[in-house]
C-alpha cells in the first residue's frame, strides 16, 4: 500500500498547472502545456478560439434603463394601481439611495472583468448549491433511434456505443487541432469558451463551494466505460497518439460487459457512482472518507482526468418517450458518475442519451456536440462500420484496466444512503412528455410569427386555462455573443401577454381581436429576448447590483418587497434547445411550487418535457400536458382560418 501511495504522490507531483491559452480564468494539470502538443500536430488549425480576444465584454446595464423594464415585467402581477404605485417608488427609492453606489461599484468591478458575472453566477448559481446535481442540475437529451437503415448499429448496444464513441472522438480531435469554426448568429461571432470546459474534467465536492478540475486534452487518451456500477478505464488512442479504430474500441467494450478477466462486482455491493447523487456536503464526506485510500484516489482521479464517460446500461430497455426521457435524465443512480461533465449512455434494447453537469457549460455546446454525433452515426455506411468492427485485432491489445476502489463500511454506509436518497428525491418527481405532432416551426414560420415566441404564447395560454392567471415564467436567453457569456433571464410574462391570454379566453371577444393580441404578445417576447441576449435583461443586473453590497450594509427595500421577490420566482422554468435527431430533452423545475419547461421546436412538431414535484406543489403535469394540447389546437384553428381567409382578399 505505501508503494501504491508513492506512485500515486509521485505522479501527482510531475503535473503542473497551466492556464487555458485563452486567458478565461481556468487552468489545467498537465505535464507540458497545449501549446507543446499543438505545434505537434500536422492537422492542428488554431481557429476555435481565434475570435475570443474580438468579443466585447458583458455590459452593465444603467440602472433607470433596468428599473424601468422591470416595472413594466412587474405590472401583470400587480393586483391595483396602488400596488404599482408602491412598486415605482421603491424603484425611485432605489436610485436615490443606495442604487447609485451599487452601480457605481458593479461599473468598477466590471472593468477589471472582460465578464463581471460570470464567477458570480459559477459559483452562486452552481458550485455553492447544496442540492444533488441530479435531479435538480443536470440536464439530459435522448437520442432518436438510428433510421431502420442502421438498425444493426441500433440494436445491438456494444455496437451502437461503439459508434457513439467514435464520433465522439471525432468531435474531441476536432477541438483538440482547434479545427471548429467559431459560432455564429447571424453575423455575431458567439464565445467559444465552454469547448474548452468539455472533455478532460469533472466538478469535484467542496467545503461550502465545489471546484472544477481540468486535465489536459493531448495526455489523457482514455475514456471511463461504467457497467454493472463498475468503472473501467478504456483506451481511444494508440501510443503514437493515434485513435484507435471502431474494432479496438468494441472489443474493450466486450471485455467488460463479458466479463472475461472475471472483475464485474454486483452493482448493490458496489456503486461508487451513487455517492455523486447525494447532497454535496454529503458527498464531501463520503469523499474525503474514500480518497483516504491511494488505490481509490488513484481511480477517482482517473475518472476525473477522463475524456468523457460512457455507461452501459444492458439490463435497462426503455421504450416510451417517457422511459427514455426518466432513463436519460437520471438512470439509475447506480451506473453513472455525476459530477463528469459529458456522460453518453446505451441502453440494452440500443436506446441512447447523453447527460450533462451543468456548472461549466450550458446546453448549446454540448447541443453542438450531440448533434454532431448523431448526424456521424446517421452518416455511417453500415455494412463498412461493421465489417471494421469484425476485423481481427490481438486480443492482448488495450485491455480495459478495471478502477478498483476500497470500500470501507463507512464507505458502503454512504453508497446506501446515497441510493435511498436517489429514488426517494426521483420518486417525489412526475415527469410526463408532451408530444405534439399536429404542426411545428414550419406552420408558425408560415403565418408569420417566431417559433420560439410562439410557443411561449402556448405555454402562457395553458398556463392561464390551468389556474386562471400567469405565472412567473423565465426563458433562458443565451449572452454567448459576449466574453465567457452564459445566460441572462427572459422574463415571459408582460402586458402584452396579460392582454392575450385575456382576450383569448374572454367569449365576447372577435376572433380577429384575439390574433392581434397573440401576435402582439409574440412580439414583444421576442423584443424581450433580443434585448436580454443583448446583455439588458432585468435579473442578472439585480444579481450583480445585491452582490455590490458589503457586509453591514442594508438591502435596498426593493430587493426585500414580496412582489419584487415573487416576480422572480421561476414557478415557469421554460429553455429550448431543439435537434431533429432527439425525441427527449430535460430538466427538474426551478421551483418546486411549479413546473419544468424544457422544449424542442421542430419542423412539424413541437416537444416539452414536463416535470413538477405534485407532493410540493400540488400541481398536475397530466393536467398541464392537456391545456398544451387545448391551447396548441386553438391557435392553430384561428392562425390557419385567419390565413386562409386573408389569401382569399
Amino acid at each position: 500500500m505505501r508503494e501504491i501511495s508513492r506512485v500515486v504522490r509521485r505522479m501527482v507531483s510531475t503535473l503542473q498547472r497551466f492556464s487555458f491559452e485563452t486567458r478565461n480564468g481556468e487552468s489545467y494539470s498537465a505535464l507540458r502545456p497545449n501549446s507543446y502538443y499543438q505545434k505537434k500536430r500536422s492537422t492542428f488549425k488554431g481557429t476555435t478560439f481565434s475570435h475570443q480576444n474580438q468579443l466585447p465584454s458583458l455590459p452593465v446595464p444603467v440602472l433607470e434603463e433596468t428599473l424601468t423594464k422591470y416595472l413594466e415585467s412587474v405590472k401583470p402581477f400587480c393586483r391595483d394601481a396602488e400596488q404599482f404605485e408602491e412598486q415605482e417608488r421603491l424603484c425611485q427609492d432605489l436610485v436615490q439611495k443606495e442604487g447609485a453606489k451599487l452601480q457605481e461599484r458593479l461599473v468598477r468591478y466590471s472593468e477589471k472583468s472582460r465578464n463581471w458575472l460570470s464567477e458570480f453566477w459559477d459559483n452562486q448559481a452552481y458550485l455553492e448549491y447544496n442540492d444533488p446535481v441530479v435531479p435538480y442540475v443536470s440536464y439530459f437529451y435522448a437520442h432518436k433511434p438510428l433510421p431502420t437503415s442502421h438498425a444493426k448499429i441500433q440494436t445491438d448496444p456494444l455496437i451502437k456505443a461503439t459508434a457513439i464513441i467514435v464520433s465522439v472522438l471525432k468531435f474531441l480531435e476536432a477541438v483538440k487541432d482547434e479545427a471548429l469554426p467559431s459560432e455564429h448568429s447571424g453575423n455575431t461571432l458567439l464565445c467559444m469558451n465552454s469547448f474548452q470546459m468539455m472533455f478532460n474534467n469533472s466538478r469535484v465536492p467542496g467545503d461550502g463551494r465545489d471546484s472544477n478540475v481540468f486535465y489536459s486534452l493531448y495526455e489523457n487518451n482514455f475514456i471511463v466505460v461504467a457497467f454493472k456500477g463498475n468503472f473501467y478505464k478504456v483506451l481511444t488512442h494508440n501510443a503514437s497518439g493515434d485513435v484507435l479504430g471502431p474494432a479496438d474500441i468494441w472489443q474493450q467494450l466486450y471485455k467488460i460487459t463479458a466479463n472475461l478477466d472475471g472483475q464485474v462486482r454486483d452493482n448493490n455491493k458496489v456503486g461508487i457512482g451513487s455517492l455523486t447523487s447525494l447532497p454535496r456536503d454529503e458527498w464531501l464526506r463520503a469523499h474525503k472518507e474514500l480518497v483516504t485510500n491511494p488505490l481509490s484516489a488513484q481511480s477517482m482521479e482517473a475518472i476525473y482526468k477522463s475524456s468523457f464517460m460512457v455507461c452501459l446500461d444492458l439490463d435497462t430497455k426503455p421504450i416510451t418517450l417517457e422511459e427514455k426521457s426518466r432513463y436519460a435524465w437520471h438512470g439509475d443512480g447506480i451506473n453513472r458518475f455525476y459530477d463528469k461533465p459529458l456522460q453518453f449512455f446505451v441502453a440494452g434494447n440500443g436506446n441512447s442519451g447523453f447527460l450533462a453537469e451543468h456548472s461549466k457549460m450550458d446546453g448549446t455546446p454540448t447541443l453542438h456536440l450531440n448533434d454532431y454525433v448523431c448526424k456521424q452515426m446517421h452518416s455511417l455506411n453500415v455494412a463498412e462500420f461493421l465489417g471494421q468492427i469484425n476485423c481481427s485485432v490481438a486480443q492482448n491489445e488495450n485491455k480495459p484496466q478495471y478502477l478498483p476502489f476500497f470500500v470501507t463500511p463507512a464507505t458502503r454506509s454512504h453508497i446506501e444512503a446515497a441510493q435511498v436518497g436517489f429514488h426517494k428525491r426521483i420518486g417525489e418527481h412526475h415527469l410526463k412528455v408532451w408530444h405534439y405532432n399536429k404542426y411545428g416551426k414550419n406552420f408558425m414560420k408560415n403565418v408569420g410569427f417566431s417559433p420560439d415566441a410562439f410557443l411561449q404564447q402556448v405555454i402562457q395560454l395553458a398556463i392561464y386555462k390551468y389556474f386562471g392567471k400567469q405565472l412567473p415564467t423565465y426563458e433562458a436567453a443565451s449572452t454567448r455573443r459576449f466574453y465567457k457569456g452564459r445566460t441572462e433571464t427572459g422574463r415571459s410574462v408582460s402586458t402584452d401577454s396579460a392582454k392575450f391570454v385575456a382576450d383569448w379566453e374572454n367569449p365576447d371577444v372577435a376572433d380577429s381581436q384575439k390574433v392581434a393580441s397573440l401576435r402582439s404578445s409574440a412580439k414583444a417576447h421576442s423584443t424581450y429576448l433580443k434585448m436580454a441576449s443583448a446583455g439588458h435583461g432585468v435579473d442578472r443586473h439585480f444579481f450583480g447590483l445585491k452582490n455590490m453590497i458589503q457586509p453591514g450594509e442594508n438591502m435596498p427595500e426593493l430587493f426585500k418587497n414580496p412582489l419584487f421577490i415573487y416576480s422572480s420566482t421561476w414557478l415557469v422554468s421554460t429553455s429550448q434547445l431543439s435537434s431533429e435527431h432527439f425525441d427527449g430533452y430535460g430538466w427538474s423545475q426551478v421551483n418546486d411550487n411549479g413546473f419544468g419547461l424544457a422544449y424542442m421546436l421542430n419542423k412539424d412538431w413541437m416537444h416539452i418535457n414536463i416535470v413538477n414535484k405534485p407532493n410540493a406543489s400540488g400541481l398536475s403535469v397530466s393536467r398541464l400536458h392537456y391545456y398544451l394540447t387545448q391551447a396548441a389546437d386553438e391557435m392553430f384553428e384561428l392562425l390557419d382560418s385567419d390565413r386562409k381567409h386573408h389569401s382569399k382578399l
